[in-house]
């Protein structure tokens, strides 16, 4: 009796909860994390760490003019924009993680509930979703506060 009561619950909540919320689904990616990481890989704080900043750096080679006072302020700017990578990575990679603890978290709740009630896969699914998008705006304050950083580094050495 029992599995086929719940089957039926299953199939109920299916039909009714997803098809309410079915449009709402798929979101289009967010321009403004698509500049905000545009900045930082033009910058050379995320991406491959191999040059690390060498557009800005040869922003602020061609901008010294070769004096050794605009050199030490090069190797200044250089050292502080690898400190800022750096912050930014550990960062970034402590976020990633708390994603997938609180996400595996989550799914491991689901699957032990899903066992008394219906919780169908798409719910899992969706719940996961909700749960990278809250993470994300995580995500963007962090890029945010990194290029804000990154600017004003770039303004107290460059624009002098």
């Amino acid at each position: 009796m029992k599995p086929a009561l719940f089957s039926v619950l299953c199939e109920i909540k299916e039909k009714t909860g997803l098809s309410i919320r079915g449009a709402q689904e798929e979101d289009p990616p967010d321009p403004q994390l698509m500049r905000l990481d545009n900045m930082l890989l033009a910058e050379g704080v995320s991406g491959p760490e191999k040059g690390g900043g060498s557009a800005a750096a040869a922003a602020a080679a061609a901008a010294s003019g070769g004096s050794s006072d605009n050199s030490i302020e090069h190797s200044d700017y250089r050292a502080k924009l690898t400190q800022i990578r750096q912050i930014y990575h550990t960062e970034l990679e402590k976020y990633e993680q708390a994603c997938n603890e609180f996400t595996t978290h989550v799914m491991n709740l689901l699957r032990e509930q899903s066992r008394t009630r219906p919780i169908s896969p798409k719910e899992i699914e969706r719940m996961v979703g909700i749960i990278h998008r809250k993470f994300s705006s995580i995500q963007m304050q962090l890029k945010q506060s990194t290029c804000e950083a990154v600017m004003i580094l770039r303004s107290r050495f460059l624009d002098a």
